[in-house]
């Protein structure tokens, strides 16, 4: 993949959201529904840390204490941290929490015009991947390092989930994940259920994806942005169980999926636990890839027992 050239991918991005346009409205009436997105817990005016030409947004909730270890919480692919609301209102009762929109996504902008001839120069370099789930989890790291905290439990759900483990395989950003709790991850691209582009679950949140993108950055380009993500699913993650082996966190480390996970091949539940060692599994009833929003309260209480 590293000998296609940029106008290829760039294609393959093009072709990708031809496919969001020409979806058909079919729906598994067994799959969950997508519920309304949540609000952070009193709307939070955030703050930003600049990062490679990027703005990425961030916010605290509940009490920031010595006692307490910070909980990191990635979203989902697309998204905003506002995917997580139910959740985070819930566990700050008796946590410290951050939330952080990724580069490109919710109220984090992308780089700058000047500095988008520079993204694609090293695009071209197949030693340099400026946008990868490794910068999502060097963001995450200086958006820490910006709040003066040097370890954190790391939270990731989707793409948010592929964070967390870059970061875990990466010498560099691991020390800062003290636990890692991850819902609906993949290791390989071939994970991806090429049918969940058919469902009504998938049509409803994309359609809901480029609303929500217009009112966090009118002027943004989200053809770009989509374009850009399609790459990166298009061509990773390639993680081999040579690679997951490097992650040492062992029952610190909790990889979940919902029972009727739709957006990944089920094999992955079998398999990604399967390749980290003594990492522990939850498969969490009756909700799906989508369980923070079909089922906050589940979720949350799965966090508690990670957290304790």
């Amino acid at each position: 993949m590293a000998s296609f050239k940029l106008t290829t991918l760039l294609v393959a991005g093009t072709s990708f959201l031809a496919v969001h346009a020409q979806l058909i409205p079919q729906g598994n009436p067994l799959l969950p529904s997508l519920p309304p997105t949540p609000k952070l817990p009193g709307d939070p005016k955030g703050s930003y840390t600049t990062v490679d030409g990027a703005e990425i947004w961030h916010a605290e909730f509940g009490t920031k204490s010595k006692s307490k270890l910070p909980v990191l919480m990635l979203h989902n692919a697309l998204g905003s941290s506002d995917y997580w609301g139910s959740v985070v209102e819930l566990i700050m009762k008796k946590h410290y929490v951050i939330v952080m929109d990724a580069r490109g996504q919710g109220r984090s902008p992308l780089v700058t015009n000047k500095d988008l001839q520079t993204w694609l120069d090293k695009f071209t370099n197949p030693n340099v991947r400026l946008f990868s789930f490794d910068e999502y989890a060097q963001d995450a790291v200086k958006v820490l390092k910006d709040l003066q905290i040097e370890k954190a439990a790391w939270v990731g759900w989707d793409a948010g989930a592929n964070t967390v483990l870059a970061a875990l395989m990466n010498p560099k950003l691991a020390p800062t994940v003290d636990r890692a709790f991850t819902t609906g991850a993949w290791h390989n691209i071939e994970a991806n259920n090429a049918n969940y582009m058919k469902t009504s679950i998938f049509k409803k949140y994309m359609e809901r994806v480029h609303v929500e993108y217009r009112f966090f950055q009118p002027n943004g380009n989200l053809k770009s942005l989509l374009t850009k993500w399609a790459i990166l699913k298009s061509t990773w993650p390639r993680w081999t169980k040579s690679d997951l082996g490097k992650i040492t966190l062992g029952p610190k480390l909790t990889l979940s999926w919902g029972e009727q996970e739709e957006a990944i091949d089920l094999k992955e539940v079998k398999e990604l636990p399967g390749y980290i060692q003594d990492s522990k599994l939850v498969v969490m009833p009756g909700v799906s890839h989508f369980a923070p929003l079909q089922d906050a309260t589940q979720f949350a209480a799965a966090l508690e027992t990670f957290l304790e």
